[in-house]
C-alpha cells in the first residue's frame, strides 16, 4: 500500500518548515538569555553576601576603635578600618551597575521569574545599604561623643559652639593649635588632641560615607521609576515604528494601484490605436481593393 505525500500539494508545506525552525531558534535563544540572566542573578547574590560581610567588619572595626587605648593598634585598626570602607565603596557602586543592567534587560523581556529576581537583588541591596546608613550613624554619634569628652580634658570650659567648630567643622585644625597653646598640661594636652585630631579626621569620613549611602539609597529607589519609564519610551518607539512601516504599506499600495491603472489605460490606448487602424484600413484600403 502506497500513502500520498501530504505535503505534496500543500504550498505552504515549506513555509510551515522554516516557521517552526524559527519559532525552535526563538525559543532556544530565550533559553540561553535567560540562563545568562540567571548565572547573573547568582553573582549578584554572591557579591551582596560579600557586602554584607564587609559591612558586618566595618562596624566590628569602628567599634574596637573607639575602645582601643594603644596608639599604634589604633592606627593599625583605622588603616584595615579604611581598606574595609574602600572594599564597601566599590562593591556597592559595581552592584549599583550590575542591578542596574539587569533591570533593563528583565523591562524588555516577558519573563516574570527575570523580573522578580532582579527586583528580590535590588530590595536585598536595598536593605545592606540601609544597614550600612545605621553602622556610619551610631559610628558617627559615638565618635563625636567621644571627641567631645576628650577636648574637655584640656578645654574643660569650651562652650558647646566651641565644641561643635572643633569636632565638626573642617577648619578644626586652627582651634586645635589655639586649644594646645591654652592648656596647662602640654604633655597630656598634646597626646589628647592628638586623639581628638583622629576622631576630627573620622567624623568627616563618615559625613562624606553617609552622604554617598543616601545618594546611592535615593539612586537604587528612583531605579525602578526610570526603568518603567524606559519601558513606556521603547514601546513608543515600537508603536511609532510600527506606524511607520503601515504608512509605508500604504503609500506601496497606492504605487501599485497607480500602477496598474497606468497599464490598464496603456492597454485602452493600444486597442483604440488598433481600431483606429482597422477604420481606415476598411474605409480607404478596401474600396480600393475592390475597385481594381
Amino acid at each position: 500500500m502506497s500513502y500520498a505525500n501530504p505535503y505534496e500539494n500543500n504550498p505552504y508545506a515549506n513555509d510551515q518548515g522554516y516557521e517552526m525552525n524559527d519559532n525552535q531558534y526563538a525559543s532556544a535563544q530565550d533559553d540561553h538569555e535567560f540562563v545568562d540572566f540567571m548565572t547573573e542573578i547568582n553573582n549578584i547574590h554572591t557579591e551582596l553576601d560579600t557586602y554584607q560581610n564587609l559591612v558586618n567588619n566595618i562596624d566590628s572595626y569602628q567599634k574596637r576603635l573607639l575602645t582601643e587605648i594603644n596608639y599604634e593598634t589604633e592606627q593599625n585598626l583605622r588603616e584595615k578600618l579604611d581598606n574595609l570602607t574602600n572594599n564597601a565603596q566599590q562593591l556597592q557602586n559595581q552592584l549599583r551597575d550590575q542591578i542596574k543592567n539587569l533591570q533593563v534587560k528583565a523591562a524588555s523581556s516577558q519573563s516574570n521569574t527575570m523580573k522578580a529576581q532582579i527586583e528580590n537583588s535590588r530590595q536585598n541591596f536595598l536593605k545592606i545599604i540601609q544597614d550600612y546608613r545605621i553602622v556610619e550613624a551610631n559610628h558617627k554619634d559615638s565618635t563625636k561623643n567621644q571627641a567631645i569628652r576628650q577636648y574637655k580634658i584640656i578645654q574643660p570650659n569650651a562652650t558647646d559652639e566651641e565644641l561643635e567648630d572643633a569636632i565638626l567643622d573642617s577648619q578644626g585644625q586652627q582651634i586645635f593649635s589655639q586649644a594646645l597653646l591654652n592648656a596647662n598640661r602640654k604633655g597630656e594636652a598634646k597626646t589628647v588632641l592628638q586623639e581628638v585630631q583622629d576622631r576630627h579626621r573620622d567624623l568627616l569620613i563618615l559625613e562624606k560615607s553617609m552622604a554617598e549611602l543616601t545618594q546611592l539609597f535615593n539612586d537604587m529607589e528612583q531605579l525602578v521609576v526610570e526603568q518603567q519609564e524606559n519601558v513606556e519610551h521603547i514601546e513608543q518607539n515600537v508603536d511609532d515604528a510600527q506606524h511607520d512601516v503601515e504608512l509605508g504599506l500604504g503609500h506601496t499600495n497606492k504605487a501599485v494601484v497607480s500602477a496598474r491603472k497606468a497599464r490598464r489605460n496603456k492597454i485602452r490606448c493600444v486597442i483604440i490605436l488598433a481600431v483606429i487602424l482597422a477604420i481606415v484600413v476598411v474605409v480607404i484600403v478596401v474600396p480600393i481593393v475592390t475597385h481594381n
